[in-house]
């Protein structure tokens, strides 16, 4: 009886996908596209190959995107058919991304979309996304945001005032949704060069978003107030503040609007509120990863002051001092978890946006003020923390993209390294005594019980690369503070870590040593860097991920490292001779170790290595052949 009835559905499938392949020829209904797209969600790997290529086919008939929308549109309570109608949804956002704009370089992939079908689906598109269930929704304002990509606001001039009026909507789930489909649309408003058509763009916007903006600020914080004990009306109205906030940022990214300088109290008053706010009903004390919808909405709202303050915007000036006192009081008040880390940097970052301007140098010339932040604020924040160390062991490619010159990531290391640089352009001389004094009492520390104080000494190297370096590129440093002497702190304190050949011994101390060297490679003559070449092969032998990276990261920087001419290698062609075997032996090892994954910093040594050796590589061509074919 199982085989008939296997055998009887197989036959069913076949005569379905038969009648679908007939159909594919033509439109499809909203039935057929429902019959497909339930085959794509099989468990069997067969019907959902087959599924998949009946829908490239049906995406390039006429009128598919519409049907698509119509099945998104279908509204019943069974469950099954609200995945069908997310798959749907999926699929339509798909279509909009490869088909809507006729003109992309890369073509439509077959997707044909009339002007009819297109002005149908954009007056009805805003409606269905307020009334879809949320993951519905998202598909739905995704491909909002898509649209407007090609057709706002010219060829799409109600999209704005329909979104705009569902600001009085009662539902916060259609308030948040709105609030995100419009925070996509204004982000091409960031990060581009000025133009014509882009600022009539934004002059068209602010006509009819400025004020219903603010408005809707006041009242939803109205809300917050009142709903204070209510954490279910709290979290929506929360998340709408921080949407409002992104939008805030958009607007204001290119130079400040009439209308936000001309209520620039209100707007401020309502940040100031969001900073102090506090609420033990969205606390959760034994998170520590995710950051909390507060500290979302409070580094929206930093992020919004560090846009002001970088711009040097005159009628922000009278307001600096309280939020520099009011995010001062923020960040000594976060933890040490990584749930805060965005918040925490983000408030370091406007905190160095304004140290560094001789215009905001009241606000900081007290030395009370500047011990305290490096007390307080840079040195927390640059000692290694649990999370850190378990980062450093467990998933070291994650720890090397934070850490590593070069990388964009942000870390609250980089940051209070770039706030220390910032205070030096103000105030070099009482910052470098100050850290001076500092760096000699970890130091000290380190020295008490080098085994269990060994983070004393890393943040010391830490504190003194952030003074140190006034200048850098990718080529290294350019120019130092000469209020310090590098080369000295290096032979008493890094040398000795470098020269440690236990590779148990303070991994993570050798791995900032390591960097500090790296860092001031264009201050080293030839003969430092002869002398560095052995100690750092070893480290190649180290079993830490993060050691032997950053050692072949440093070998492969020695050997681009330029002469005092600029034009030639510093070290070089014969200078690399002597090493070449236990330099190709020990970064060979680390390829072939099964246990790592594929290390693109030692393959890029290994390059380097074999650029710079030139006609000299013959006396290791069996290891390099042996390991290269």
């Amino acid at each position: 009886v199982s085989q008939s009835v296997s055998q009887s559905v197989s036959q069913s499938i076949r005569q379905i996908n038969k009648d679908l392949i007939m159909a594919l020829q033509n439109q499809l209904t909203v039935e057929q596209l429902q019959t497909i797209l339930s085959q794509t969600l099989s468990p069997d790997a067969e019907t959902r190959k087959a599924a998949e290529r009946h829908l490239d086919e049906a995406q390039k008939v006429d009128g598919h995107p519409l049907v698509t929308l119509r099945l998104v549109a279908t509204n019943t309570n069974d469950p099954h058919s609200d995945a069908i109608r997310q798959a749907a949804a999926v699929h339509f956002k798909n279509l909009v991304k490869k088909g809507w704009d006729e003109h992309h370089e890369d073509g439509t992939d077959g997707i044909t979309i009339s002007p009819n079908d297109r002005n149908l689906i954009k007056n009805h598109l805003v409606d269905l996304m307020c009334t879809a269930p949320p993951q519905i929704q998202k598909q739905c304002s995704e491909a909002i945001a898509l649209i407007a990509q090609v057709d706002y606001p010219q060829q799409w001039d109600n999209l704005l005032p329909e979104l705009v009026q569902k600001f009085h909507s009662p539902d916060m789930t259609v308030v948040n949704g709105v609030l995100a489909t419009a925070n996509s649309i204004l982000k091409r408003f960031r990060y581009v060069n000025r133009s014509d058509e882009l600022y009539a763009d934004i002059i068209y916007t602010l006509e009819r978003l400025q004020a219903p903006l603010l408005t809707l600020f006041k009242t939803v914080g109205q809300a917050v107030d009142a709903y204070k004990n209510d954490v279910q009306q709290l979290r929506p109205r929360l998340e709408a503040l921080r949407y409002m906030c992104r939008i805030f940022y958009s607007l204001n990214w290119q130079e400040l609007p009439a209308f936000f300088e001309d209520h620039m109290g209100d707007f401020m008053a309502e940040f100031g509120k969001y900073l102090k706010y506090q609420n033990r009903l969205l606390e959760d004390v034994d998170e520590e990863t995710e950051p909390s919808l507060v500290d979302k909405l409070q580094t929206a709202v930093v992020e919004n002051l560090f846009l002001y303050g970088d711009k040097d915007e005159e009628p922000f000036i009278p307001f600096l001092p309280e939020f520099v006192s009011t995010v001062w009081n923020l960040l000594m008040g976060l933890s040490g978890y990584p749930k805060h880390d965005t918040l925490a940097t983000t408030c370091i970052k406007f905190l160095a946006s304004l140290v560094g301007k001789p215009m905001h140098r009241s606000l900081f010339q007290d030395e009370q003020t500047l011990k305290q932040i490096i007390a307080k604020i840079v040195i927390p924040n640059l000692m290694i923390r649990e999370v850190d160390e378990e980062k450093f062991e467990d998933d070291p490619q994650e720890f090397i993209m934070g850490d590593m010159e070069g990388s964009d990531t942000e870390s609250r290391r980089k940051r209070s390294q770039g706030l220390l640089r910032a205070m030096c352009k103000i105030f070099e001389a009482e910052t470098t005594a100050i850290c001076m004094e500092q760096i000699g009492a970890m130091l000290n520390e380190f020295q008490s019980n080098p085994a269990e104080k060994w983070a004393a000494k890393d943040a010391a190297i830490h504190l003194m690369l952030g003074i140190s370096v006034k200048a850098e590129s990718n080529q290294g440093v350019s120019q130092v503070n000469n209020k310090v002497n590098v080369m000295e702190f290096f032979t008493a304190h890094i040398l000795t870590e470098l020269q440690e050949s236990n590779h148990a011994s303070r991994p993570m101390v050798k791995a900032t040593a390591i960097k500090f060297a790296s860092t001031f490679r264009n201050q080293f003559s030839k003969e430092h860097l002869a002398a560095l070449m052995p100690l750092l092969i070893n480290h190649l032998g180290s079993p830490s991920v993060v050691v032997h990276t950053y050692s072949a990261a440093a070998i492969e920087k020695f050997l681009v490292c330029k002469d005092s001419t600029g034009k030639n290698a510093k070290f070089g062609g014969q200078d690399i001779v002597p090493f070449l075997e236990p330099l190709f032996t020990g970064l060979f090892s680390i390829v072939d170790n099964t246990d790592w994954n594929e290390n693109e910093y030692v393959m890029k040594c290994i390059m380097r290595s074999l650029s710079s050796a030139r006609d000299d590589i013959i006396q290791v061509v069996q290891i390099v052949l042996e390991k290269l074919t």
